[in-house]
């Protein structure tokens, strides 16, 4: 992972904040409007304005006025999903369009009339865009982030709504409900990253059945639902931790969750 707390960056940040905004600029309106008209054509959701997606934005529009040319990623410069993460924003899929031109206007059907960039402006995953334009001489510098934002769990909340998913599952099966025990060492080897459930069980004295899984959402995998409905398993320990990153997603968990017969 880049270092993102680089001089090149802390000063783009700083350029950036310098003006806060409380929402978009004229231009950006305008282009944020012409983006939902092309998805309201091809029959997909509108996306929404996200604050922490034009900040993210932001910063890069201003280096590539600074550098009058186009590029995703310029030396000392995060990549874009760390860009956007740095603002705290919960997302696990994001995109980004960059452009230049004298208006808004031929920005837009520059990126419309380039694949990736329409691919973009026309995902049906993402639901969320934010952006930036910033006007240097006589030309218009556009960057547009887009992203599939989710919510804002803490980690008790996701520990809540993944235990509560298990016991739906006890009810549909008409099975007792499962004694639920948070457990710290649990959250530990999830923080720690530990994936091999053959070998981190061995440690917990007991027990019968050890899930590992990574999600951003608290929605169980196949393999944890099977254990989850098994008759014989009376207690569910367990760990969650939030671990954000570029692999999974920069909303995602680590669950490890250790079952029992008693």
């Amino acid at each position: 992972m880049k270092n993102w707390h680089g001089a090149v960056w802390v000063m783009v940040c700083l350029a950036a904040m310098a003006a806060p905004r409380s929402g978009p600029t004229q231009d950006e309106q305008k282009l944020f409007d012409l983006v939902n008209q092309e998805r309201e054509k091809a029959g997909l959701p509108r996306v929404q304005w996200e604050n922490h997606l034009a900040e993210s934005a932001r910063g890069h529009a201003q280096q590539l006025s600074e550098h009058e040319r186009l590029s995703h990623q310029y030396p000392g410069e995060p990549e874009m999903g760390e860009r956007i993460a740095a603002t705290g924003l919960r997302f696990n899929a994001a995109g980004e369009n960059v452009a230049y031109a004298p208006t808004v206007e031929i920005a837009h059907e520059d990126l419309m009339a380039s694949p990736p960039h329409r691919a973009n402006i026309l995902n049906p995953k993402y639901n969320a865009l934010g952006l930036a334009v910033i006007v240097r001489g006589k030309q218009m510098y556009v960057a547009q982030n887009f992203a599939h934002v989710i919510p804002d769990y803490s980690e008790s909340q996701f520990r809540d709504a993944v235990t509560g998913a298990v016991q739906q599952i006890r009810r549909a099966k008409s099975l007792p409900a499962m004694q639920m025990v948070s457990d710290s060492n649990l959250r530990d080897a999830a923080c720690a990253g530990k994936s091999d459930p053959k070998k981190l069980i061995t440690d917990i004295p007991r027990a019968l059945y050890l899930e590992i899984f990574t999600s951003s959402t608290p929605d169980l995998p196949d393999n944890m639902q099977s254990t989850a409905a098994k008759f014989e398993l009376r207690r569910m320990n367990i760990g969650v931790c939030f671990r954000p990153g570029r692999e999974h997603g920069y909303a995602s968990f680590e669950v490890v969750a250790a079952f029992f017969a008693r």
